[in-house]
């Protein structure tokens, strides 16, 4: 799964010429908050050239506008080979993922593409939506992760976006998103203080311990942290590879625990270090 999206609003046509080159596992053409509400059909008509440029190279995603008139049109525009995924602004239930989930459905069944093929994230941006959180990531199949948009979840509460806030919140979210077995991009920081790289990496790695897989950047700066941060470290990737060769020589002998530098190590942690040699495949 991704360790970093990076947002590209679809109307700068500089930044989509270099997304690709940005060093981001996947690019989000935004058609929502970058676009202001009288370009947002211009946007939407520069959509599949956005994509066509940059889907050879870098994972194409779309984060679009809430529902309902909007999304449609939205979801009318990105629809298309090459976008893998679409980002459900201000997803507030169940509802709204089964909305975008057969919206999708019949336009990917109608201009012949495989049905199920483009994947959802859901953004969850207020004290609402956490609460149904869990409920919301078992809504589809389609549904590989889910974020906190921060600063809208902050407001919903009442309060400013603060690190006590903001990483209960991420817990919560990386919960509901770790018990349906899909992806967490919650990261307990507001990506609008793209220069405060140092909170961002400290922020990243907390989120990391609570099952964050990967994070929204907002400048190509955010990126190459968001990277470093996601991705196993030589530590985790040695260990792994212990425990596995370890789990091997075990099973020829039928023994279910083992020792590994002094750790008993059993199937929960084989299942992890399975998971890291998983994510290590993928990068």
């Amino acid at each position: 799964m991704w360790r970093s999206l990076l947002f590209t609003p679809t109307l700068k046509e500089r930044f989509v010429e270099k997304a690709a080159s940005r060093g981001a596992d996947a690019i989000i053409l935004d058609l929502e908050a970058s676009i202001a509400a009288e370009r947002k059909g211009e946007a939407r008509q520069a959509l599949p050239e956005a994509v066509d440029k940059l889907a050879a190279d870098v994972a194409v995603t779309v984060r679009i506008n809430p529902l309902w008139l909007d999304a449609i049109r939205d979801l009318e525009a990105c629809v298309l080979p090459g976008v893998q995924a679409v980002h459900m602004a201000l997803c507030e239930n169940v509802a709204h993922v089964h909305a975008v989930d057969g919206i999708i459905s019949e336009l990917e069944e109608k201009r012949g593409l495989p049905v199920g093929e483009i994947k959802l994230v859901a953004m969850i941006e207020s004290a609402a939506a956490l609460v149904r959180a869990s409920d919301i990531a078992q809504a589809s199949p389609r549904l590989i992760g889910m974020t906190l948009g921060v600063e809208d979840y902050a407001t919903s509460m009442g309060v400013s976006a603060t690190p006590d806030l903001l990483r209960s919140a991420v817990f919560h979210l990386n919960q509901a998103a770790r018990a349906a077995d899909i992806a967490s991009f919650g990261v307990p920081v507001s990506m609008a203080d793209y220069q405060e790289t140092r909170t961002l990496e400290a922020e990243a790695r907390y989120a990391r311990t609570l099952g964050t897989t990967g994070g929204y950047a907002v400048h190509p700066a955010q990126v190459a942290i968001l990277n470093a941060v996601f991705e196993p470290t030589a530590e985790e990737i040695a260990w792994a590879t212990e425990v596995l060769a370890g789990a091997k020589e075990a099973q020829k002998h039928a023994e279910g625990v083992f020792k590994v530098r002094g750790q008993m190590i059993d199937q929960p942690l084989v299942i992890r270090a399975e998971r890291i040699m998983a994510t290590v495949s993928r990068l």
